[in-house]
């Protein structure tokens, strides 16, 4: 028996590339190592870079998301198959943005 309302545990494992590729992993990993650089160059401990790298990590994850949600319908309609949000691998309701 389970507990997840859908009745599912959760489909995240299974979803878990698609989510990776619908960030946008390159940029999102190129500003997180920089923005780390220049935090551990200003002289931030190891607790503040790793502080910041969380930080500016989940926020360019959650930009990469979202802009995959708005973009959607333009994906869609351009036949885009490399945008998972746009093939309908992953579902913009996934997503919690109002687009």
């Amino acid at each position: 028996m389970s507990l997840h309302p859908l009745g599912a545990l959760s489909p995240a494992p299974r979803h878990l590339p698609l989510l990776l590729r619908a960030c946008h992993p390159e940029p999102a990993v190129a500003v997180t190592v920089l923005v780390t650089a220049l935090a551990v160059m200003a002289g931030r401990g190891l607790a503040g870079s790793v502080a910041v790298a969380a930080a500016v990590l989940t926020g360019q994850l959650s930009v990469g998301w979202c802009n995959d949600a708005v973009d959607a319908h333009r994906d869609t309609a351009c036949g885009r198959r490399d945008k998972p949000v746009a093939t309908g691998g992953l579902w913009r309701c996934a997503f919690r943005c109002r687009c």
